[in-house]
């Protein structure tokens, strides 16, 4: 609220008062996949070659439960299997979800943030669209993460996403994540996906 006075060159004056609302702004965010989400996960340490990405890819007879996904850690909420050897555990599990995107126009493009134990690769909608701790080039179920994770799962991993990668209404997020070798005392896995306009970006 302001208020105006004017005086002219005769000395007669006048005032006004003006209110001015200010509404806050629209969400300049939109959470896609929330942290601790419901995952489908595949555990049998079995080779799914690169069928299993797309999201016409039926995954109705695979486990689900909510992230963190893994074993070996406290933080854990589902714990997945590695095999019946301690010694030799699958070196390659799989995560897949579906979610809603009703307006990808709208946004600039779309943060993921990752925790992996030891490495994986992110697709969307059958596309590759980050790998970390893991060796370029074709991988395959047996193919070991770059290193073992110093971090035991706990860092958070950031990258952005082109608003390109994503379709109007369902789109299919697929996750390998990769251990550095079959003696591997953990594994941990989980990740949020943020819809961001330009000036959250």
């Amino acid at each position: 609220i302001y208020r105006l006075s004017v005086t002219d060159n005769n000395g007669a004056t006048a005032a006004d008062t003006v209110s001015v609302t200010v509404n806050p702004a629209p969400s300049s965010t939109l959470t896609l996949v929330s942290w601790n989400a419901v995952w489908k996960y595949l555990d049998n340490g079995s080779d799914q070659s690169t069928a299993w990405r797309a999201s016409s890819f039926s995954d109705g007879t695979w486990a689900s439960g909510p992230a963190v996904l893994g074993y070996g850690d406290p933080g854990v909420a589902t714990i997945i299997s590695y095999g019946s050897n301690s010694s030799a555990k699958y070196i390659t599990s799989y995560f897949r979800k579906q979610f809603n995107f009703s307006n990808p126009s709208a946004y600039a493009g779309v943060t993921l943030n990752m925790r992996r134990d030891d490495g994986a690769i992110v697709y969307v909608n059958g596309t590759e669209v980050y790998r970390t701790n893991m060796p370029t080039g074709a991988v395959t179920y047996i193919t070991a993460a770059s290193t073992a994770a110093a971090d035991d799962g706990a860092g958070i991993f950031t990258t952005n996403i082109p608003i390109s990668a994503f379709a109007t209404g369902t789109n299919t997020i697929a996750v390998e994540v990769h251990q550095s070798a079959g003696t591997s005392s953990d594994l941990v896995f989980d990740m949020e996906m943020v819809a961001r306009d330009s000036s959250s970006l």
